[in-house]
């Protein structure tokens, strides 16, 4: 998947989207399939970024927008550091 504007990232949100509660927001399966594990992670340290909606025997685990976004901005830093590296940028001290 390509490097993503706000704009796409709330698009993808609004596809991926379910509702849990009063809110939309994106299993955490589906936004590590998007992202990968470590953007999840990431989210979930910043606040207000996960929680989990439980119905008895199962929990599912959620990022809300804030966290999706924190995943998708994870997820655009890991591949401008590939493409920086790729160039010599990162080395150059102009990354």
């Amino acid at each position: 998947m390509a490097i993503l504007s706000k704009n796409q990232v709330d698009e993808l949100f609004s596809r991926e989207a379910v509702l849990l509660g009063q809110a939309d927001c994106v299993p955490g399966f589906r936004a590590a399939h998007l992202f990968g594990r470590d953007a999840v992670c990431h989210a979930k340290k910043i606040d207000g970024g996960w929680n989990a909606y439980g119905i008895g025997d199962f929990t599912l685990f959620y990022l809300t927008r804030k966290g999706f976004q924190a995943a998708a901005s994870f997820y655009n830093v890991q591949q401008l550091q590939e493409e920086a590296e790729l160039e010599g940028a990162a080395h150059e001290g102009i990354a």
